[in-house]
């Protein structure tokens, strides 16, 4: 079978491999969808320094079960998540699952595979079925989606709330959806002029007003109620200073924005947190939480993920695919590889 390999800048060949044989307790999967993750652009652009396989945002068929696997069965349409809890470690048996990052996943250095590819082959835990009206490519979002909502669920938003979104990426659009299906009173957003496509879906999502920041700043805004409640950040840590001044009292902030080496760094104003009474919480999503629940949200057309791909494209065009979808700053939202 094909695979993918990538070293930066954006060197992506294809290579064929044999996959190993199964352990009793995992699945093999054909692929049929894998959508391509910030995480993957920074891979292709900046992070990998020796050939190295990539993408974890999959769907596909079971062609193959271990010896130990019940909870799927060969034709089994199924997504996975990238990691999930060990069931058995303290913080599970705790009832806090979603503090456990030490359980069973893909990102194994003997499997050689990963979801740009053909086939793999995965823990059993991580293959979650969905029903046959649902179809790949939307349900290769899954994993971005159950980020967004773990931001969601991070910022605790109530009814009535004001919340700011800033980002308008793929998992900032969901979350701003998820805000506004929340009962949220109004959702702002932030987000560069040139990224036409997302302010326009934004729109069409419920968002009430998105303010450009190369136009305007967020704190330069006139918010209806003089600043918002919540403040959902998938951009860059750089932005969580400013995500805290538009903050009304009693505020929440939270983020899951990643950078490295100096730009991981941030000063905040710690008299701007006390006296206003605000919190700042991250969001990681590890274990890959809330699957079930996503699948539901994207079933009962509350999240239209299929509206959030505006590229696809073979394996075997990989490399220029996703370079001409990194050009097209104006129509780009999410690129999704499709067997």
């Amino acid at each position: 079978m094909k695979a993918a390999y990538v070293k930066a800048p954006f060197d992506i060949t294809l290579k064929d491999i044999v996959l190993r044989p199964l352990k009793e307790s995992e699945v093999h999967i054909q692929i049929k969808a894998c959508g391509v993750c910030g995480h993957d652009l920074i891979l292709m652009r900046y992070g990998a320094t020796e050939q190295q396989q990539f993408g974890h945002e999959v769907s596909g068929i079971v062609l193959e079960t271990g010896s130990l696997v019940r909870n799927v069965k060969i034709g089994d349409r199924v997504v996975l998540e990238s990691g999930t809890f060990d069931r058995f470690s303290n913080n599970s048996r705790n009832g806090r699952v979603d503090l456990d990052n030490k359980g069973p996943n893909f990102w194994i250095k003997d499997n050689d595979n990963m979801g740009f590819a053909g086939e793999m082959i995965v823990p059993c835990e991580c293959c979650i079925v969905f029903d046959e009206h649902l179809d790949f490519d939307q349900v290769a979002l899954v994993e971005p989606l159950g980020v967004a909502l773990d931001l969601i669920k991070t910022a605790d938003i109530k009814i009535m709330n004001d919340v700011l979104v800033l980002g308008l990426g793929p998992i900032g659009l969901m979350a701003a959806r998820i805000a506004k299906a929340m009962g949220a009173r109004k959702v702002y957003a932030s987000e560069l002029s040139v990224c036409e496509a997302r302010i326009e879906l934004a729109k069409k999502w419920g968002v009430d007003t998105v303010i450009c920041p190369d136009k305007e700043t967020i704190e330069n805004f006139k918010f209806e109620r003089g600043g918002v409640d919540r403040v959902l950040v998938t951009a860059p840590p750089s932005t969580i200073a400013s995500a805290l001044k538009v903050c009304n009292v009693g505020g929440i902030v939270a983020f899951l924005g990643i950078s490295y080496g100096p730009d991981s760094m941030i000063t905040i104003d710690s008299n701007t947190i006390h006296f206003n009474k605000l919190q700042l919480r991250a969001s990681h999503a590890s274990p890959a939480l809330y699957f079930p629940e996503c699948l539901d949200l994207i079933s009962s057309g509350t999240v239209d993920t299929r509206a959030l791909i505006t590229k696809r494209f073979p394996l075997e065009t990989i490399r220029d695919s996703v370079l001409a979808f990194e050009a097209d700053k104006k129509n780009s939202i999410k690129a999704v590889m499709m067997n």
